[in-house]
């Protein structure tokens, strides 16, 4: 797990960019998570059918999302998920492809309640080819200092 760092909605800043890392997913993780959702769609778990149709077995569109929030997830005690928006998955991700994923804030605002404020990051997953597989937008509810 990663460090606590505690930031107010005013420390953060339009445009700030942070990296969340990079892991590869192969079919025991594919596997896995079509036993976890019961999810065992032939794209997923049949070799011959996914090949024949994608080049190879695609990881669920759920788990490239997943693994790019848990990538990018920020521990900040004064920030809580308010909501994802816009979630696409431009391209496939295969058994044995590498996924890197990335933030930005892209928009800061008020909310009804005075004690927070909303943080909006876009994050995007790209393969190891450079080519995007996920973007998305996470909105974070922050505390607002005193």
């Amino acid at each position: 797990m990663s460090v606590l760092t505690e930031r107010f909605y005013e420390d953060y800043a339009l445009g700030e960019t942070g990296g969340g890392g990079s892991r590869t997913l192969d079919q025991s993780d594919i596997n896995a998570f079509a036993g976890l959702t019961m999810d065992f769609h032939p794209a997923h778990v049949n070799r011959e059918f996914a090949e024949e149709r994608f080049g190879g077995r695609l990881a669920h569109g759920v788990l490239t999302f997943g693994l790019v929030v848990g990538l990018t997830v920020e521990y900040n005690p004064r920030a809580v998920a308010y909501g994802y928006e816009r979630i696409r998955f431009p391209g496939p991700v295969l058994a044995g492809d590498t996924v890197t994923a990335t933030s930005v804030v892209t928009d800061l605002k008020e909310h009804r309640r005075p004690g927070i404020g909303l943080v909006t990051k876009e994050y995007t997953g790209v393969n190891q080819r450079g080519e995007t597989v996920l973007s998305c937008l996470h909105i974070l509810a922050v505390d607002r200092r005193g």
